[in-house]
């Protein structure tokens, strides 16, 4: 049987409501959350967001940085807001980076893997039940990992982006609205936001390797570079 069971569908997955068709949906890579009362991420991953396109060698175009300068504008009221030292280096040899890096990637390894779950045991296309499934085991390992890390740096295991809404990150709102799905359209939406998770994952995780400092947070970030890159090479053909 052809992946995807003899899909994709035309153009793939539709967009998330709100999307441009100039720019990724949901906002920007910037992460800026959505909504009243929503706050944008920290500096530190601003300068990830930043730090992405540059860690595989290309050199951002001005839209790549642009809305990462608005939301950082926004949070300081019109100045922007100044970037940590990716430099400063803490016990153990990990840095601002290495933390902000291992805190957003455990938060979004978290939230996805309820998303993971529903797809593992709902999903019409076999394969992309398959690829869940081979994602659930993959992403679990990279929590363990985390939070080790991030025990190393002395944050106080506390989520710092409990209830941000950020592309990427898989939000509540976001698992009734799939669970309302069936057939095809839950696949369709579900691989909205698996995909963008996935870049999402990609783009920060190479700012970790441009910017981190500890030999071991650098390394998990390009083992999670590769995997994503490879899970997305896997969604492609199935409409993703």
């Amino acid at each position: 049987m052809p992946r995807g069971g003899g899909r994709p569908h035309p153009g793939g997955p539709p967009s998330r409501p709100g999307s441009r068709p100039d720019g990724p949906g949901r906002g920007s890579t910037s992460g800026t959350a959505r909504g009243t009362g929503r706050t944008v991420l920290p500096g530190i991953l601003l300068v990830l967001a930043v730090l992405g396109p540059l860690g595989c060698g290309a050199s951002p175009a001005p839209s790549d940085t642009e809305p990462v300068r608005t939301a950082a504008v926004k949070e300081q009221g019109g100045q922007a807001a100044p970037a940590p030292s990716a430099s400063a280096v803490a016990a153990g040899g990990f840095n601002e980076t290495d933390r902000g890096w291992a805190q957003l990637m455990a938060a979004m390894d978290e939230r996805t893997l309820l998303l993971l779950d529903l797809v593992a045991d709902r999903a019409s296309d076999a394969e992309l039940a398959d690829l869940a499934r081979s994602a659930k085991v993959t992403h679990r390992a990279e929590l363990t990992r985390l939070r080790t890390i991030l025990r190393k740096t002395g944050a106080d295991g506390a989520n710092p982006h409990e209830g941000h809404d950020m592309k990427g990150m898989v939000t509540d709102d976001e698992l009734r609205k799939i669970s309302a799905k069936r057939g095809t359209a839950f696949d369709d939406l579900s691989m909205t936001y698996l995909r963008e998770h996935l870049e999402q994952s990609v783009l920060v995780s190479r700012g970790e390797q441009s910017a981190g400092a500890a030999a071991e947070a650098r390394k998990l970030a390009g083992e999670v570079t590769k995997r994503r890159t490879e899970q997305l090479a896997a969604l492609r053909p199935l409409g993703g």
